[in-house]
């Protein structure tokens, strides 16, 4: 048993509720629309743009892996089944809840300084560590959301080996999927995460692959990444090329400095 050859992460296209919260986020007077805040976030629907990009992503897969894939998910949202339907792959998916979105509980609910004026303690927790910190209701990147990719992974090691498998899914499901597949410390997530050149464009995709791009040779593990954004070349990463994932291991010396940056207390 081992993990796929193609493991292809791909984001959902622009939602309405991604404008609303760009909307929301410059100005937090904002007033969504009404109805907006009645319909459970799983309902939320694509924007326009999105479906353009769904369309462009599609026809980017569509060119880079012509013999389509051996398995195909999409997680339980509308906005990701219709993103799925609108790339137009030809294939037949399995609807999978653990490829959902991250459940922001009663926070996604609040505009900032709602957020701020009725969760003081949660907002000081989230400012101390996005990684290990859970909205009120909520679910947190660790532990939740990084358990159910991990339970995938177990399927997909089970019954994927060296097969090509996409999945459309979530910007922050993905950020997870971040930490695990290229075995990122919580504290370098977090600057990446903060970082302009590792935005997670809507639609981007994230290629992981078992097979050397060089030589074609194939590894133990998930070993390379690309992360291409078809709709926008501008924003790939990496000029859209592959980059390696070290196997990172650190001596006794190297965790004492990590630890140097946070002086004692007492």
């Amino acid at each position: 048993m081992g993990m796929p050859n193609h493991l292809v992460l791909v984001r959902h296209g622009q939602s309405e509720a991604n404008i609303i919260q760009k909307l929301r986020k410059a100005d937090p007077n904002y007033d969504a629309p009404a109805g907006f805040f009645d319909r459970h976030d799983s309902r939320v629907r694509l924007s326009p743009l999105g479906r353009e990009q769904a369309a462009k992503t599609g026809e980017w897969l569509r060119s880079e892996f012509p013999n389509g894939f051996d398995r195909y998910y999409v997680s339980s949202l509308m906005r990701t089944r219709e993103t799925a339907g609108r790339l137009a792959l030809g294939g037949r998916w399995y609807i999978d809840d653990r490829w959902r979105e991250r459940d922001w509980g009663e926070f996604g609910t609040l505009n900032h300084a709602q957020q701020v004026e009725q969760y003081v303690h949660s907002t000081k927790l989230k400012g101390q560590s996005m990684w290990y910190w859970c909205p009120p209701g909520g679910e947190a990147l660790a532990g939740g959301v990084q358990s159910r990719f991990k339970d995938i992974l177990g399927t997909l090691h089970r019954e994927m080996d060296g097969k090509n498998v996409i999945a459309v899914t979530h910007g922050e499901t993905m950020e997870v999927g971040r930490v695990v597949l290229e075995r990122l410390l919580p504290e370098e997530w977090e600057v990446q995460e903060r970082d302009e050149n590792y935005k997670l464009a809507n639609c981007m995709a994230l290629d992981y692959s078992r097979l050397n791009p060089e030589t074609g040779e194939q590894s133990n593990h998930l070993e390379w990444r690309r992360a291409i954004c078809a709709w926008d070349e501008s924003k790939s990463w990496q000029a859209g090329e592959w980059v390696h994932i070290p196997r990172q291991t650190y001596d006794d010396a190297q965790l004492l400095e990590m630890v140097e940056q946070y002086p004692n207390l007492l």
